[in-house]
C-alpha cells in the first residue's frame, strides 16, 4: 500500500511534466488528463510524501514554484517556453503533493 502513494505521485509528476513540455510546442486541451494528474499527485502527497521529512519537501516545492515564476524570461523564446513548461508541470505536481502532505499535517495536529 505504501508503494501505491509513491507511484501515484510519480505518475502525476510525469504526466504534468510531459504535458508542460509539450505545451511549449503544441496547443493542447487535455483538461481531464491534467485534472487526473493533479489528483494523483495530491493522493501521492497524502499517502507517500507525508511520511518523510515534510519541511524539506515544503521548502523544495516553494523554491520550485518561485523559480518557475521567472523561468519564461530566462532564455530565448523556444527554449524558455520548453523550460517554463517543464518547470510548470513539476511545480504543479509539487504543489499538489505539498497540499496532500499539508492535509496530513493538519490531520495529525487535530486528531490525537
Amino acid at each position: 500500500m505504501n508503494d501505491l502513494g509513491k507511484w501515484a505521485w510519480l505518475i502525476g509528476l510525469a504526466l504534468l511534466v510531459l504535458m508542460g513540455a509539450l505545451s511549449g510546442f503544441v496547443s493542447m486541451d487535455l483538461a481531464i488528463v491534467s485534472d487526473i494528474a493533479v489528483a494523483l499527485a495530491f493522493i501521492g502527497g497524502i499517502m507517500h510524501l507525508a511520511k518523510g521529512d515534510r519541511t524539506a519537501f515544503f521548502i523544495a516545492a516553494l523554491a520550485l514554484g518561485a523559480f518557475y515564476s521567472g523561468a519564461g524570461t530566462l532564455f530565448v523564446d523556444i527554449l524558455g517556453n520548453l523550460v517554463a513548461g517543464i518547470l510548470g508541470g513539476a511545480a504543479t505536481a509539487a504543489a499538489a503533493g505539498a497540499a496532500g502532505a499539508l492535509v496530513m499535517t493538519v490531520y495529525e495536529w487535530v486528531m490525537p
